[in-house]
């Protein structure tokens, strides 16, 4: 079996966030092809921050690619939700997703749309908040097709996004709005949380799995946990999946053992 393989970069980690590279983008690009990835993920807030010639040329001398932009920090850092009840600052988040889109189209990447869909108050509010994200995924969506690119959403477990939390969730929005320029993307480790039957959902989904974020159940690289890593490998195979597999994994115990034991343990996978 043969898959795309990523390294997830981001400037700074903050927290427990799930990275494995920390800094200079430019030397990022040069240790994941020393590790032997084929790609990266890059994580920002704002696509403003990044020195795109010199990631550009970096991507270039390494034979890399970029396989997808991380939008996330926007709402960890800025706090920018495409269903914000406030129509000021849903209109900023939408006009910075559309900022990713267009850095996405120059580096011919997919853009991820995960905790920038927000959270939602009460129960009582969940219609409204769907009925705005419809609204603005439409806009995106459009944008996207527009840029020449992918949208990926994933689906987010309960303790850190409060809806939209399963593939089938997901599954059902895009095609409820014919988003045709938008994806699932799978992350196994908040598949292990939500999902009753990981495989099931995977071919339940197939149509609609774009990209994969492929961690263990305790979010370390495949292998440190109790999830069946090679089983998802051989459902996504036997469903016709052939792209992205991104380390979007804990830099446990350091950063350098998680991104070599990631692209080792994916490798041994996909030999047998």
């Amino acid at each position: 079996m043969k898959f795309i393989t990523s390294m997830t970069m981001v400037d700074q980690i903050i927290g427990s966030a799930p990275f494995v590279y920390e800094g200079d983008f430019a030397q990022g690009v040069a240790k994941a092809r020393e590790l032997g990835y084929d790609g990266v993920e890059l994580h920002i807030a704002d696509p403003a921050d990044v020195d795109l010639p010199a990631l550009e040329q970096a991507l270039a001398e390494n034979s890399m690619r970029l396989t997808a932009i991380g939008t996330g920090r926007a709402y960890v850092n800025h706090g920018l939700s495409i269903t914000d009840p406030d129509e000021a600052r849903r209109r900023a988040a939408v006009q910075r997703l559309e900022a990713f889109l267009e850095l996405a189209g120059r580096l011919h990447a997919t853009v991820i749309i995960g905790c920038m869909r927000g959270n939602v108050a009460t129960a009582e509010e969940l219609p409204a908040a769907l009925d705005r994200l419809a609204v603005s995924m439409e806009y995106l969506d459009h944008a996207a097709a527009k840029a020449g690119v992918d949208i990926v959403f994933e689906p987010i477990n309960r303790y850190e996004n409060n809806f939209l939390c399963t593939m089938g969730e997901i599954s059902h929005f895009i095609r409820s709005h014919s988003l045709t320029n938008t994806g699932i993307l799978i992350d196994t480790f908040h598949m292990n949380i939500e999902e009753s039957d990981m495989m099931a959902s995977i071919e339940a989904c197939s149509p609609e799995i774009r990209y994969v974020h492929f961690s263990d159940s305790n979010r370390w690289y495949p292998g440190a946990g109790h999830t069946d890593m090679a089983g998802i490998l051989r459902k996504l195979q036997e469903c016709g999946y052939q792209g992205v597999l991104s380390a979007e994994i804990l830099p446990k115990p350091t950063k350098e053992a998680a991104a070599r034991g990631w692209i080792e343990a994916v490798s041994a996978m996909m030999r047998e």
